[in-house]
């Protein structure tokens, strides 16, 4: 059997069971942030962004059917029998053309991170769950835990006999 319990201060006890509670409080709170912030990045990359391109998208094919059109009809009306260069047709179609394009780069690139961030969210939670099931379980079982030993000390101080005092003067 181990020797007597050396409790110097009680007072200390209380002191850290009340740190371990704020640290729960203060863990919980950034875990409840964090959660917040991953659902936001991940409401914005399944509906936000998808939304966004795919309207691009269309804006940009509209205006490549415009400048379509626009060139046709430059090129249907020759000028003194001459065909015309429409040049500021042609650049107006290429450079819809390459918008269309990057929309629909960025419309992938929306994808492969929607993906990324869904295989991602699944290490996050599978490696966070120790740390909830600390905070949910075993912080507070070792708060109750440092409660009932304060009870327990103070009990023994309440049962603990007077302590011997000092023979008074003239009663020996």
């Amino acid at each position: 059997m181990s020797g007597p319990a050396q409790v110097q201060s009680v007072e200390a006890i209380e002191i850290f069971r009340g740190a371990l509670a704020q640290f729960e409080q203060r863990a919980q709170d950034a875990l409840e942030l964090l959660s917040g912030e991953l659902r936001r990045a991940l409401d914005w990359l399944e509906h936000e962004r998808p939304s966004y391109w795919k309207e691009q998208n269309r804006i940009a094919g509209d205006e490549i059917h415009q400048a379509k059109r626009d060139l046709q009809r430059c090129l249907a009306f020759p000028v003194a029998d001459e065909r015309p260069s429409c040049r500021e047709e042609r650049a107006i179609l290429k450079r819809s053309q390459v918008r269309l394009e990057q929309c629909r780069e960025k419309s992938e690139r929306v994808r492969y991170w929607k993906r990324q961030l869904h295989h991602e969210l699944l290490e996050y939670e599978g490696r966070i769950g120790s740390l909830q099931r600390l905070l949910e379980i075993e912080l507070p079982a070792a708060r109750a835990k440092l409660q009932q030993i304060v009870r327990r000390l103070d009990a023994y101080q309440i049962e603990r006999p007077p302590a011997p005092t000092a023979p008074v003067e003239g009663e020996e």
